[in-house]
């Protein structure tokens, strides 16, 4: 009889123990699950047109492509603009090669990257063909940091100029090229420049 009641309570104990562990575990996963669909929706609401790449949040709304069209001129002018940009990133990645990952050549070869998509998206914008660059086959590296940055120099001159004395005039009257050609205008003189200047 004795034995009869032991077991009745062990099993009691068992099955509380089993069970209360069960419901637990449960309450967790449920908490669990409400912590996630929180982060969910706080990473969706952190979700913009800046910080997401997935191809719905590139979609401008009401706005068709090509957005419209360009005068030959100043297609000329977005050609060469990519051109000197796909020039100025294949110097700095020989000289990389050449000298090593050093500045300002490591920091500045990351904002041709950025001139060239700059570019890429004006030729997207207006439905046109992207240049392919062809300039890793028609630039040397200079043997030293020294000439090389002296090389940085007159390319980052002759960029300014560029755009400065030929490329803003044959883009006028568009004015989000000009803004473009002006922001990395801009960027070469008063960035760039400065860079090369302080480590010729």
């Amino acid at each position: 009889m004795n034995k009869k009641i032991i077991l009745i309570i062990v099993a009691v104990l068992v099955v509380g123990i089993v069970g209360g562990y069960a419901l637990a575990l449960s309450q967790k996963n449920n908490l669990s699950g409400k912590v996630q669909d929180q982060e969910v929706i706080a990473q969706k609401q952190n979700i913009n047109k800046a910080n997401c790449l997935a191809d719905e949040c590139l979609a401008v709304n009401d706005l068709e492509y090509p957005a419209g069209s360009l005068s030959s001129e100043a297609k000329e002018a977005l050609v060469e603009a990519i051109n000197d940009e796909y020039k100025a990133h294949a110097l700095y990645e020989k000289t990389i090669a050449k000298l090593g990952l050093v500045r300002p050549f490591s920091m500045i070869i990351r904002a041709e990257e950025q001139h060239i998509a700059s570019h890429k998206s004006l030729f997207d914008k207006y439905g046109l063909e992207i240049p392919a660059d062809n300039w890793a086959g028609k630039v040397s590296a200079e043997s030293t940091l020294q000439q090389a940055c002296g090389a940085g120099v007159e390319a980052e001159i002759a960029n300014a100029k560029l755009y400065r004395e030929k490329l803003l005039p044959m883009a006028e009257g568009y004015e989000d090229i000009q803004a473009v050609f002006t922001n990395l205008m801009n960027a070469s003189e008063q960035k760039h420049l400065v860079a090369f200047e302080r480590c010729n």
